[in-house]
Order: structure tokens, then sequence, then C-alpha cells
């Protein structure tokens, strides 16, 4: 977001509805992105991770 939070703090609240909103839009493009990992990747990251 690169933003400070005294930055966050002074937005307005057309400001914050706009910054909400994007950021809302953002996760759910990135919510679908990202494929389940195939069985032999599942098995992998339980021996690696338990």
């Amino acid at each position: 977001m690169n933003r400070l939070p005294a930055e966050i703090r002074a937005l307005t609240p057309e400001e914050t509805t706009l910054l909400v909103a994007a950021w809302n839009e953002a996760q759910r493009e990135a919510s679908g992105a990202v494929a389940p990992p195939s069985e032999e990747d599942y098995e992998e990251l339980v021996k690696r991770y338990g």
C-alpha cells in the first residue's frame, strides 16, 4: 500500500471509501489467482512442514 499510518489517519471519509473499495477489489482479484496445490505438492508440504 506504501502509505504511512499518519497518512491513513489523515484521509477524508471519501478518500477512505475509495481506498477500501480499491483494496477490496484487489483482494477479490487476487483471491482466485492462486491455484490449489497438486496432490504431489501437498504431500511435499506435509513432509516439509508437518
